[in-house]
């Protein structure tokens, strides 16, 4: 468990709150690109970090972020008109650019050097990987964006959708990041096929691992090998990027090699979880892959467009209100295990189920919350040398996020993973050869 101080501190993200500058720190998405289609369209309101924003797309391209209150009078911008470089209140005509200044003050008289004088915040945004980045920190900390593998790709190898998860993002992180959940949620109908002299199938026992890096920390799980199990082990390895993003699915390498792609999913798989305010999250979920093209519309996850979601992420069917649709007559008669039609909606329930902020001091830890734990304490001791005046993890510009990648290894049976490869920390992204931090086998 934690303690409350300690869930405080990496709970809370809003303006003046140790876990929100630190946030502030990083460039954060706002929104997708799609949602601003084009020059001098619709603006759109945003939440971020728990302050109340409005994006729009100028006549020249470039995206604005600024505050929603006009910095007049207070009313809301996003009501404004988007036009000829700038969006313009409706109330009393104040027009901005994408900078926060201010253009046009049609109600002043002649002479007026109102316009001159004020200037609305606006944070720099910046595009990548059919996303909206914005830096919400002080200008002269500003990072260089950090180029992952999955923003650089062709556009047409990569898909990203984004959902409104109504939990704090803590909650939704350490889902995507809790190993031995997959076993019973996700996959506890072929559990249930096992009679009882074979219960000792239903748990292919796993050894969790965390190794602590630069941008964060990797997390690794050791099972017995589908093809080979009594030769070999698989080797998962997932990288976590402080402070939102995990890395779920990726290359099979070959071991003892020179990091040879082996085979691996059809497509490569990123979750960030960005908070909107302390009790909401934007769940963006990221499919690609570095040589193949990326079906946009997969039904298989459950997250359709115009079918799951609105165009904002918002859910349109399974919502806590009507218990996500679960089909408890499907369950009883074992045609599923958690009678949620998917696994989106199967953690989704579960994360949001815990209320809007999780009293963690309320928790039991097990052996098998490894990943969590470390989860924890590396986002406690970030924000505590942020205060004291260190900069957050994973600012460094010379670290290679361009190489960093989920992985999965076959392992001969008795042979530590970490001499897998001499390329091995190259797709990690690590400066040497990763040494394990903490964990359990």
């Amino acid at each position: 468990m934690l303690s409350k101080e300690d869930n405080e501190l990496i709970t809370r993200v809003g303006p003046g709150t140790p876990m929100g500058e630190m946030y502030r720190r990083y460039w954060v998405p706002a929104c997708l690109s799609s949602e601003l289609p084009e020059p001098d369209c619709d603006p759109i309101r945003v939440r971020l970090l728990g302050e109340s924003l409005v994006a729009f797309r100028a006549t020249d391209g470039r995206i604005g972020l600024l505050p929603e209150n006009c910095a007049h009078r207070g009313a809301s911008l996003f009501f404004g008109r988007c036009e000829e470089g700038g969006l313009r209140c409706l109330y009393h005509g104040w027009k901005y650019d994408v900078e926060g200044n201010v253009l046009d003050t049609p109600c002043e008289l002649p002479g007026s050097v109102v316009k001159d004088r004020v200037k609305h915040v606006a944070y720099p945004v910046q595009e990548h990987g059919d996303i909206a980045w914005a830096y919400m920190g002080p200008l002269e900390k500003m990072p260089a964006f950090p180029e992952f593998q999955w923003t650089t790709v062709p556009a047409t190898n990569r898909t990203v959708k984004k959902v409104l998860e109504e939990c704090n993002w803590l909650q939704s992180l350490e889902g995507a990041m809790d190993p031995p959940h997959p076993m019973v949620l996700h996959d506890g109908r072929d559990v249930m096929r096992y009679p009882d002299d074979q219960a000792h199938l239903r748990r292919q026992g796993s050894g969790l691992e965390v190794v602590d890096t630069r941008y964060g920390l990797c997390h690794i799980a050791t099972r017995p090998s589908a093809q080979d199990p009594e030769r070999s082990v698989a080797v998962t390895i997932h990288p976590f990027v402080a402070p939102f993003t995990s890395y779920i699915t990726g290359p099979a390498i070959e071991f003892g090699g020179r990091g040879a792609i082996t085979g691996g999913p059809q497509h490569w798989g990123v979750h960030l979880f960005v908070p909107a305010d302390d009790h909401n999250n934007y769940y963006y979920e990221v499919r690609y892959h570095p040589a193949k093209a990326i079906e946009p519309d997969d039904e298989e996850r459950f997250l359709v467009p115009g079918v799951d979601i609105d165009g904002t992420g918002r859910k349109i069917k399974r919502r806590l209100e009507n218990d996500y649709l679960q089909d408890r007559d499907a369950m009883r008669a074992k045609r599923t295990f958690s009678g949620f039609d998917g696994k989106p909606h199967e953690d989704i329930a579960m994360i949001e189920s815990m209320g809007p902020i999780y009293d963690r001091t309320k928790e039991h830890l097990g052996n098998s919350d490894v990943v969590t734990i470390a989860l924890r304490r590396r986002l406690i001791k970030a924000v505590r040398d942020f205060l004291e005046g260190g900069d957050p993890p994973g600012l460094d510009p010379s670290i290679p996020y361009e190489s960093l990648a989920g992985i999965t290894i076959e392992v001969p049976a008795g042979a530590p993973w970490t001499d897998a490869d001499a390329d091995l920390a190259d797709y990690l992204a690590l400066d040497e050869p990763p040494k394990v931090a903490a964990g359990q086998r």
